[in-house]
């Protein structure tokens, strides 16, 4: 199967800091022009992605969002940006609750698609929430132990994960092999840091790509924030100048679907089923 799936992850937080999130102050960052700097990449190279929204970022711009949803596919990215593994199951539940009836509310549209903050959704139980919750998509597992969580998965290839409460279809994020480590080169920092002969080399070289980016990573002029270690802000800075001229290259080379096209064009019949019950 040969799919690469285009995503975006729509927020104002810029790093996690000792379990806490950072958020970009509106004079460091105007997320609405960088969005319409975004939005023209997307219309001039015709792609189509899904937004993974932060709920708590869609109240403070709710008429962006609004657009956002008349275009494209839309996803929650929970509410407040928390790590999942940090979080009772209650706290999650409510969480994704949240997330899930302020968006519905604003787009006016059905929510059942979720990804994680930091890739950090853990165990069995909170899975089952998503389910509880109308959920059934996650794009959430990851095949490598990393900064914000543990590996949870041994695929990167769409299945399906069977709980107690019913079935889940999962996207996992995709990596590839780099000295030896499973590198995440299809989003984020990885993406900004890396080269573009080995992003497009590993892309050739894989059937099945999650890729997804957030509107900061575009943003050339962004200023230090005092509240980072000097590694976060490494972290958070490096490549943003030339991220945007490598994103047009790698939409301008491949082909890119988004998770709605590629669940309806998937045989999900066909696709392996992992029991969590």
């Amino acid at each position: 199967m040969s799919k690469r799936i285009f995503t975006i992850d729509f927020e104002t937080i810029c790093a996690f800091s000792k379990n806490q999130n950072i958020e970009l102050p509106y004079h460091l960052w105007d997320l609405e022009k960088t969005f319409e700097r975004m939005q023209e990449i997307l219309e001039t190279l015709n792609v189509s992605p899904t937004f993974f929204i932060l709920s708590s970022t869609a109240e403070k711009y709710p008429n962006l969002v609004k657009r956002i949803s008349e275009r494209y596919d839309i996803g929650s990215h929970s509410h407040n940006h928390n790590l999942i593994n940090t979080l009772s199951v209650k706290e999650f539940s409510e969480d994704l609750k949240k997330s899930i009836d302020i968006l519905q509310q604003l787009t006016g549209k059905k929510i059942n698609k979720y990804r994680a903050p930091g890739f950090s959704l853990p165990a069995k139980e909170y899975m089952e929430q998503l389910i509880e919750n109308q959920i059934e998509i996650d794009c959430s597992q990851t095949p490598t132990n990393h900064l914000y969580g543990q590996k949870t998965t041994n695929l990167q290839i769409p299945y399906r994960i069977q709980l107690k409460n019913g079935i889940i279809k999962e996207f996992p994020i995709t990596t590839f092999k780099f000295l030896g480590k499973n590198i995440g080169f299809t989003g984020g920092g990885y993406f900004r840091l890396l080269p573009y002969s080995i992003i497009k080399h590993s892309t050739l070289s894989s059937d099945y790509l999650m890729a997804y980016i957030h509107l900061s990573d575009i943003e050339p002029n962004q200023e230090k924030i005092k509240e980072l270690s000097l590694p976060l802000q490494f972290r958070r800075l490096v490549g943003t100048k030339t991220a945007e001229a490598k994103l047009r290259k790698w939409l301008s080379d491949f082909s890119f679907v988004n998770v709605e096209q590629a669940n309806q064009e998937i045989n999900w019949e066909e696709q392996k089923i992992i029991s969590k019950v």
